[in-house]
């Protein structure tokens, strides 16, 4: 024991404490070497440019001019000027805008190739063809003689429940109001959700009623002359109309 503490005294226990240490380390690094299944040395990646060194230095310069642009621009939207330094003027901020609209000049656009004109040769007319008369263009409009809009064609005869309420009679002449209202009632009677009471008024040619859903008065349907369509006049509730 009394050999044991004299060889531990002094700097033999320095030296022993750091011995093991060295080889504790060692042991580490090794295992993370045949851990890492990546073993080549650390190179960072960084910026490359093409070229000779002095267009690798102008790249980098250029570089880091427009690095610095970014910023003065982003302090400028947010406050006004590109620098926030207390002898910041406006003198400096006009220098810093026109070295900045150098970064980003453009090269000018190539001018415009002209198109090649190509001349085409009319035929010529012959002496017969200046003598005749000139032909009718097409949708050539002549103000003499108007405009004609084609009416449609009406069925004639007798009306009967179903047919169209438009229909002219035998001596082709149009119906009045009041018989393309009936008529319109009657062709429309037999639809139920006009209500029992409406479908009676119908069946002789009167025009339905309702009660207002909005003011609670009483009105009564009415027909478009033009289509023969039916409908309400307060627009509250068209069972004719497209669903919303």
């Amino acid at each position: 024991m009394d050999t044991y503490l004299e060889y531990l005294d002094g700097d033999r226990v320095i030296y022993a404490f750091v011995l093991a240490w060295v080889v504790a380390g060692t042991i580490w690094v090794v295992l993370d070497w045949l851990g890492n299944p990546s073993r080549g040395a650390f190179r960072p990646k960084g910026e490359r440019y093409e070229g000779n060194w002095r267009q690798r230095r102008d790249a980098r310069r250029r570089k880091a001019q427009e690095d610095d642009a970014a910023i003065r621009t982003t302090l400028r939207d947010a406050y006004g000027v590109s620098s926030l330094r207390v002898g910041w003027n406006r003198k400096r901020e006009a220098r810093v805008l026109a070295s900045d609209d150098l970064l980003v000049r453009t090269l000018p656009a190539p001018p415009p190739k002209r198109k090649r004109r190509v001349f085409t040769r009319l035929p010529e007319l012959r002496p017969e063809e200046l003598l005749a008369p000139p032909e009718p263009v097409l949708a050539t409009y002549d103000e003499s003689q108007g405009v004609s809009i084609p009416e449609p064609i009406l069925p004639r005869g007798r009306w009967n429940v179903g047919l169209d309420p438009l229909m002219l009679s035998a001596d082709e002449t149009s119906p009045k109001p009041a018989t393309i209202r009936s008529r319109v009632w009657k062709n429309h009677a037999d639809e139920a959700f006009w209500g029992v009471e409406n479908q009676e008024r119908m069946r002789t040619g009167k025009p339905p009623r309702r009660t207002n859903p909005a003011t609670g008065k009483v009105e009564t349907a009415a027909v478009d002359l033009v289509s023969a369509r039916p409908y309400w006049k307060s627009g509250a509730v068209d069972p004719f109309g497209e669903p919303t």
